[in-house]
């Protein structure tokens, strides 16, 4: 026997052929030439190296060697049929799953709204949302378990990765109610040089933007709590922990008082970052089309987030 060279469209011929035990029967059910069935049926044969008909007269009849054949080109038919309507079904832009990997401070805000706004242009489009620190949004979207990642930085992987920043957040003092800062309107970070502060961990890319502030306001914070959540540190603050640079986000269920930093610098970008190199399904493609054609009109960007004038 040769090595195996079967293509599926010669297995589905060979089972339309079988089923109607007729060549001129078959090739009309296929759309298909006499001839070109002929032919399909011929390069089985010539690749098995046996007959798989007999042809008593004008019709023709599995023989054993079809018979052996059939079961497996009815299933390997089938398989490749499946297997074509998913990839269909992926590739459709307006159905179908788009996953998202994002950062825990974006959950309150950014996420929903975007599924929001999304939604209402395509609303048969479903989500599944990973959320987790920065390293590990980094991780999925290396690994392909998201098709896009909304992160504070273009994540440093080794592969290429697209990146379009959507939006810069302002930054602010998160301060305790009774605070000697409380009813300030803005600052600069240099004045809580004093302070104990509740951050978030060192690995995060939050964490480097805001030890940068302190750098250059000239002072290396003392640190009171390190969290893995902005909100948990939102709500140290609340308690009297200390104080801490947060986000100016819409979202605040602390509701505590906040101070605006001046110092330059002061503010933290967020965009969408995706794999160069992968073909993403349907709707995670339109997603992204849409949120970069549109990251400069949608209504998730609050003034909050917009750069100072």
């Amino acid at each position: 026997m040769k090595e195996p060279r079967v293509s599926v469209e010669d297995l589905r011929t060979f089972v339309a052929v079988a089923q109607d035990e007729h060549v001129t029967s078959a090739a009309g059910r296929l759309h298909l030439s006499q001839p070109a069935v002929t032919r399909a049926v011929a390069r089985l044969e010539d690749q098995f190296g046996v007959r798989l008909f007999d042809r008593p007269g004008h019709r023709v009849r599995l023989n054993a060697f079809g018979r052996a054949l059939l079961g497996h080109a009815e299933r390997i038919v089938a398989q490749f049929e499946a297997a074509h309507g998913e990839i269909t079904a992926l590739l459709d832009p307006h159905s179908g799953p788009v996953r998202i990997g994002f950062l825990h401070s974006l959950g309150t805000w950014m996420v929903p709204d975007l599924i929001r706004a999304f939604r209402a242009v395509e609303p048969n489009v479903e989500f599944v949302l990973r959320q987790d620190l920065s390293d590990a949004v980094a991780r999925m979207l290396s690994d392909g378990e998201v098709d896009v990642a909304l992160a504070s930085a273009r994540p440093p992987l080794d592969e290429p990765v697209g990146w379009h920043e959507l939006v810069r957040e302002r930054l602010a003092l998160a301060v305790p109610p009774e605070h000697r800062l409380a009813g300030r309107r803005r600052m600069r970070l240099a004045e809580a040089a004093a302070e104990s502060f509740v951050t978030v961990r060192p690995h995060s890319e939050f964490r480097q933007i805001t030890d940068r502030l302190c750098r250059q306001a000239g002072f290396t914070p003392r640190i009171a709590f390190e969290s893995d959540e902005l909100s948990t540190a939102r709500a140290l603050v609340a308690a009297g922990l200390g104080v801490a640079i947060v986000p100016v986000t819409p979202a605040r269920p602390d509701g505590g008082p906040s101070v605006a930093l001046t110092d330059p610098g002061a503010g933290r970008p967020l965009g969408l970052a995706w794999m160069t190199h992968r073909q993403p399904p349907g709707p995670a493609e339109a997603f992204r089309s849409w949120l970069i054609g549109h990251a400069a009109t949608e209504p998730w960007r609050t003034p909050a987030h917009r750069e100072p004038a």
